[in-house]
């Protein structure tokens, strides 16, 4: 199988599939990816036990989210990816500039004081922040793997700060090789600048917490 991204050199994968290198030499990509939804859903409750008022959502707790949850798995983990990728005729941020890219990112966070202040405030304003970072996030594309569910969980966790429920995604994820994936889809368009899809994907998704 070849792999899913397109890189400046092939050594970050398995040869001829689209395995990252791991601690445990895991070839077969049906475990690797059911140990990553354990160790995943581990850190959902980790994470969530920590949340308090002094929680600060910065650049340090994105990376940390990375590399606490994946960290059995990978050594590159909580590191910025140094090299060039693409997904189809897609184009993440060049490698060289992530990590400029990513401080710019969290001051622009850091001066919506981290979106710790949407508990009373609607939900459409809410979504809409989310859905402008989200994107943002995935343009840059900061790790060379295992993105999105890092992203998810982050923005998990500031939802539920919020006194919301995670964000629920369920109908928006194709089911089988045969629906649209809407997520994807709205993924594409940020690439683009276009975060409207991404902002009713939130916007459906968010729920408050009973």
């Amino acid at each position: 199988m070849a792999s899913k991204y397109k890189l400046v050199s092939n050594c970050f994968y398995i040869e001829n599939t689209d395995i990252p290198k791991n601690k445990h030499n895991i070839t077969d990509s049906e475990i690797i990816h059911e140990i990553e939804g354990q160790v995943l859903k581990e850190s959902y409750k980790y994470f969530q036990n920590l949340l308090d008022e002094d929680t600060l959502f910065d650049e340090n707790y994105f990376k940390h989210l990375h590399e606490k949850t994946f960290s059995s798995l990978y050594d590159w983990v909580g590191e910025y990816r140094s090299f060039n990728m693409a997904k189809g005729e897609s184009r993440f941020c060049q490698g060289a500039f992530i990590e400029c890219q990513m401080k710019e990112l969290f001051n622009k966070l850091k001066e919506d004081n981290y979106l710790k202040d949407y508990q009373h405030k609607s939900k459409e304003e809410f979504a809409k922040k989310i859905a402008y970072y989200k994107c943002e996030l995935i343009a840059i594309h900061p790790f060379a793997e295992l993105n999105g569910r890092t992203t998810r969980l982050f923005f998990d966790m500031i939802a539920t700060y919020n006194g919301y429920e995670y964000i629920n995604y369920q109908n928006t994820l194709a089911q089988n090789s045969s629906e649209t994936n809407d997520f994807i889809e709205a993924s594409i368009d940020c690439l683009s600048g276009n975060g409207n899809q991404m902002y009713q994907i939130i916007l459906n998704g968010l729920n408050k917490a009973n």
